[in-house]
């Protein structure tokens, strides 16, 4: 928060806290003294009674008390202490990624084995192009499959927005025409420009990014686009 903005949090506080009844300064005063025991931080606490001033001293006037608000002082700092559950994170961008890593990880450490216990004239290994473009558009397909189907099992989910079959089927068959099709001419590109890893490596990279994968899931709380809570059926 800015200085300026801050130093007029706390006037303007002040100023609320010259209206408000003896009960709800007592209840002021307990509450300030809480938060300072919890070590809430000096501006963390302007906040904090910034959102609460305005709502007392208006409800005040009907007889409503800051308890009656917001419950006892303990009850406030319970509130105030208890860290709000991450919101998931569905951004098409990242749940792209997410998909692509994914795909990625899982096909290079397949290949990758596959080619270790394979003889050389039997390896049927992606190349680094294919194996590239598999992941990337199949992490596009996958987040199409949630867009159009996975988000609407969620419990709570508005299906009343859920597109039409006809179109779901359609985007989805034209989505994964265009995946196969693309994995199909990355195949028949000269070795030069799409050349196979050794296996080893393969299998690395995998792992790579895999472990990729699971730290941007859990620093920006992504949604995978296959793993989506459903919610029950009604019977």
């Amino acid at each position: 928060m800015e200085p300026e903005t801050l130093r007029n949090y706390v006037t303007e506080n002040r100023e609320l806290e010259t209206k408000l009844t003896k009960r709800n300064e007592q209840y002021i005063f307990d509450l300030k003294k809480s938060m300072q025991a919890a070590n809430l931080s000096e501006e963390e606490q302007t906040k904090v009674l910034h959102e609460m001033l305005p709502v007392i001293v208006k409800e005040q006037k009907s007889g409503i008390t800051a308890r009656q608000l917001f419950g006892t002082v303990s009850e406030r700092m319970e509130q105030l202490l208890t860290v709000p559950p991450e919101k998931p994170n569905t951004s098409p961008w990242m749940m792209w990624v997410d998909n692509t890593l994914l795909i990625f990880g899982l096909f290079g450490i397949v290949t990758g084995l596959m080619s270790l216990f394979t003889k050389p004239e039997q390896n049927q290994s992606f190349s680094f192009i294919t194996l590239l473009v598999t992941a990337a558009v199949g992490g596009w397909v996958f987040y199409l499959s949630y867009k159009y189907i996975y988000q609407y099992e969620q419990p709570g989910a508005d299906r009343s927005k859920r597109p039409k079959l006809w179109k779901t089927v359609l985007v989805l068959m034209a989505s994964f025409f265009v995946w196969f099709a693309l994995l199909s001419a990355t195949q028949l590109l000269p070795a030069p420009l799409n050349f196979t890893l050794n296996p080893i490596v393969t299998i690395v990279i995998g792992a790579l990014a895999l472990l990729g994968r699971y730290y941007l899931k859990k620093k920006y709380n992504i949604v995978g686009s296959l793993s989506v809570p459903r919610a029950p059926r009604q019977k």
